[in-house]
């Protein structure tokens, strides 16, 4: 797992330790962003694999 999965994990454990209602914009944020840097996981990987293909 690159930095960037390492991030979305992170985040994604940030955002289930939150709970009750004045929390829950704060794991929604946490949890977006940990949707965000597994997107950019995904396109690090697909970046390597066509590099690799060249």
């Amino acid at each position: 797992m690159t930095e960037f999965g390492d991030y979305a994990e992170s985040r994604a454990d940030r955002a289930a330790d939150r709970s009750g209602d004045d929390q829950q914009t704060s794991a929604i944020g946490l949890g977006l962003s940990a949707v965000a840097y597994a997107l950019l996981e995904v396109a690090a990987a697909i970046r390597e694999n066509t590099e690799a293909r060249q």
